[in-house]
């Protein structure tokens, strides 16, 4: 009977260490890589692409209308970057912006970058 139950732990505790294993090899294979983002109208994607926005308007003194976020990639790393490109309004005509924002492990939105793809 203890031979058995010896057994049944080992087992346990064997098939335990390979899913966990098997999890943490599928996050590694996550991180540092940029993998597509799945569903872009996402309302966590499109604010990030309207903070994206605001904050450029903040810093460079301009007044774009945010529309949509058309496409974007994520990268995890200690936080997660957002690589997304744009569409907003300057003026009356529509353009294509992208730009880079950090969300750090604190849920908190950084700007990186901000650059216009369209004239």
């Amino acid at each position: 009977m203890a031979k058995s139950l010896f057994f049944m732990v080992s087992l346990l505790l064997f098939v335990v260490s390979l899913s966990s294993v098997a999890a943490t090899r599928s996050l590694l294979d996550l991180v540092g890589s940029y993998e597509p983002i799945k569903n872009i109208d996402d309302p966590h994607i499109q604010s990030l692409g309207e903070f994206a926005v605001d904050e450029h308007n903040k810093q460079a003194k301009t007044q774009l209308k945010f529309q949509k976020v058309i496409s974007g990639k994520l990268q995890i790393v200690a936080g997660t970057n957002y690589e997304l490109e744009l569409t907003a309004l300057e003026g009356t005509v529509s353009r294509i912006y992208g730009t880079l924002i950090f969300t750090d492990l604190e849920n908190k939105n950084h700007l990186i970058n901000f650059y216009g793809l369209s004239n």
